[in-house]
Order: structure tokens, then sequence, then C-alpha cells
């Protein structure tokens, strides 16, 4: 049987971006690994310290996983991923960032390009040595439409195969047509946008309030609920009938009852769309043929 990972990830090797943006304006603010309270952190200009430890979990189990320790040296060495890949029978994967997810977030937004296309420079090295077996996600940034264009456009000719887009846009929301450049370039170059989690999205308590950090990691499954609505209910899949979307480590349990409601709720209350305005496909249509779903083991 021929196994593909639909979700794997680089951790990113600790001078990445002090070595791509050294002769920048950015060299003195280049994201860097450094030692923190509790293991290895990367620190990035106007966020908080990402742990590495705990995205280079590979190998270890659930009661090890810590900040502390060492990391797998198939993180950020293509020869080492591919003898991982071998051992655990791995054809081939889709690779996404780690440390390169909060980056999207950075409030300078220059300073955030200069830090996306050198992570995606990266990349393109690292899947260079193997491209029958890694395949590579671009960051894109979303603060402005004619930069994320411009970077899906390059990252497309040096080899990149799909784009990663924040959960949520700097300001606004994806279904406005401003964005409409956007979807077209990633319909038109056949490339699939992936929404993640820890991707970004404006402040928000998940805990409602409590601290405790494990209801949180329920919150992704309801943004992509509500990002898939708004792609359907914006109609954006109907102004882009070629765009392919993925939802990516939110899993897949939830969809069936997802597509229930979103039928059940349609089919009764599409007039709060407006007056005429109708979809041209069923929402579950829309869920079975533009959407793909990767889940945890």
């Amino acid at each position: 049987m021929r196994v593909v990972s639909g979700d794997s990830h680089v951790v990113e090797p600790h001078d990445l971006w002090t070595s791509k943006l050294a002769v920048t304006k950015y060299a003195d603010r280049a994201p860097t690994m450094a030692p923190g309270s509790a293991g290895y952190e990367f620190r990035i200009d106007g966020l908080a310290p990402f742990p590495v430890g705990l995205a280079g979990a590979a190998g270890r189990r659930s009661d090890d996983l810590s900040n502390e320790g060492e990391l797998r040296e198939g993180g950020w060495n293509t020869a080492a991923r591919l003898d991982d890949m071998d051992l655990d029978g791995i054809a081939a994967e889709v690779l996404y960032p780690s440390v390169g997810m909060s980056v999207v977030q950075a409030p300078d937004h220059d300073y955030q390009l200069a830090c996306i296309r050198a992570y995606n420079d990266w990349l393109v090295e690292f899947c260079a040595l193997a491209p029958d077996r890694l395949v590579g996600l671009a960051l894109t940034p979303v603060y402005d439409v004619d930069v994320a264009v411009a970077e899906i456009d390059r990252t497309h000719r040096l080899g990149l195969r799909g784009a990663l887009i924040p959960a949520v846009p700097t300001e606004g929301h994806y279904a406005e047509p401003r964005f409409d450049a956007m979807w077209a370039a990633l319909s038109d170059r056949n490339v699939p946008v992936s929404f993640h989690v820890l991707t970004g999205g404006r402040a928000y308590d998940p805990t409602l309030g409590s601290g405790i950090r494990l209801i949180g990691l329920m919150s992704p499954v309801h943004h992509i609920q509500n990002t898939l609505g708004l792609l359907m209910f914006g109609k954006v899949f109907d102004r882009h009938p070629a765009l392919k979307v993925v939802s990516a480590e939110h899993d897949g349990g939830w969809v069936a009852h997802y597509g229930y409601r979103m039928e059940q709720m349609y089919d009764r209350h599409h007039n709060w769309l407006g007056q005429g305005i109708a979809l041209d496909r069923s929402p579950t249509e829309y869920l079975r043929s533009r959407v793909w779903y990767t889940f945890q083991k």
C-alpha cells in the first residue's frame, strides 16, 4: 500500500532566518532560536516565543512531550527526512511549517513578508532534492491582496505546489470581492489552498476566560466550520468553481454532522442570504467536491 501523509511538518533550522535575512535591513530582527525558561524557543519580533521542542515531537510518546530534549534532524535535513519517511513507510508528504505558522501573524507587514519569502525560498531548496516525495506549501501573506497574488505566482514558478493562508485575514473577511484576485490566482494555477490550525486569528479567548488551554484545542474545529460556511454562503466557491480547499489538522469526524446542519439551515433559511440569492450547489456538494480534510491518528 502506498501511504501519503497529507499533513506533515518541517521544523525550521535555527539559522533559516538569520542566514536568509543576513544582508537585508531585517538582519538584526531575524527570527532566531535561543534558550528559554523551558527549553529552546524561536523568538520572532513582535510575537510571543515559539516553543520548538513541542513542534518537533516526532518519535515521542504523549507522556514525553515537552519543550526539552533533542529534535530529529529530519525536521530540517532532507536526507534525514527521507530516511525517516522510509522508516515509517511513507511514500510522500505534504509539508507545512512549524515556526512559520507564527510568522504570518507578525504585525510589521514588510518584516512579515521578508520572513515569509525567506521561509518559502528555504522550503524550495528543501524539497528540490526529492520533488516526487516532498510537496511544499508556500506561506502566503494576506494583509494585501496584490502582495498575496505576487507571492502565489512567485512560489508556484519556483515549484511549491500549494498555499497556506491564515485562518482569517488581517482585516475584513475572505468573501469580500477584494480577495477574488487571490482566489483566482490560486484557481488559475491549480494551487490548493490550506487552512491549518494555529495560523492566526483575531483576538479571541477560546477558553472563555477560564485559562484552561485544553479547551482552546477544540476551537480550530469551530473556526474551519465558519470559514467553510463563509466560502459557501459568501459565494466564493461559486465565483471560483476550480478553487480547492484543504482543512488541515481539524480532523474529520465533524464533517457529516456539519453537512447535515448546513443542508437543514439552507433549506429552511436560505432567504437570509438575501432575496433572490441562491447557491449553485447544495452545501454538502461543496463539502464533498471542493474540500479535502486531514486528520490525526
